[in-house]
């Protein structure tokens, strides 16, 4: 019964990874050359990007240090590299990693763009998120699985690299993958044999 119970965590810890975010950042890491609000909200925890190419949409994810919506001036900016000649305008700041050609802005207003494209932006405690179309961020030279990412944290009433709150990661990483709906339909089908076995052997004991 231990050993039913060990597999179907397992499962299950399969299951809950593959919506695990992909990096987790210091709490109360400020940028030196911040001058914005140090609500908490400003302070990145861990952010995500992942594509889903069952739906050929990308999730954009990001969790603060404390409550985001209504927050005056903070907004959350996904620096995407999607292939070609790429900017890289922090190296000042330390952070010559940050390169990027595409950007998503979610706000703590509640909205969010692409460019002057609107997107949905969605905002629960200290999580803000967005599922984008991505038709909205055409390739220059990638594929949308190999997109490369990274999050700041801006305070959008600060001009200048003094908005520069927080981020995460350092350096451009590579977007994450969603597991297609037959991967997931496996997993759970294989709680579901464990669970029915375990049911039986139970009844035996009885």
């Amino acid at each position: 019964m231990k050993k039913l119970l060990l597999k179907a965590l397992t499962v299950a810890g399969v299951v809950a990874a593959a919506n695990a975010y992909a990096v987790t950042d210091a709490p109360n890491d400020f940028l030196s050359v911040y001058t914005g609000s140090h609500d908490a909200a400003f302070d990145v925890l861990s952010a995500d990007v992942a594509y889903n190419a069952a739906s050929n949409e990308f999730v954009f994810r990001t969790t603060t240090a404390g409550p985001i919506a209504g927050v005056a001036g903070a907004a959350y900016v996904f620096g995407l590299d999607v292939g070609g000649s790429t900017n890289a305008p922090f190296a000042s700041v330390g952070l010559p990693g940050v390169t990027f050609n595409s950007t998503v802005t979610l706000r703590a207003d509640g909205t969010g763009s692409i460019g002057a494209t609107p997107v949905n932006t969605h905002i629960v405690g200290n999580q803000i998120f967005s599922t984008v179309s991505a038709a909205l961020l055409p390739s220059k030279g990638l594929a949308f699985k190999d997109y490369t990412w990274t999050v700041w944290s801006i305070d959008n009433r600060v001009q200048g690299l003094g908005r520069l709150a927080d981020f995460a990661p350092d350096a451009n990483i590579t977007v994450s993958a969603v597991p297609e709906a037959d991967t997931y339909a496996m997993l759970m089908a294989g709680l579901g044999m464990l669970g029915v076995v375990a049911r039986r052997r139970s009844r035996k004991a009885v």
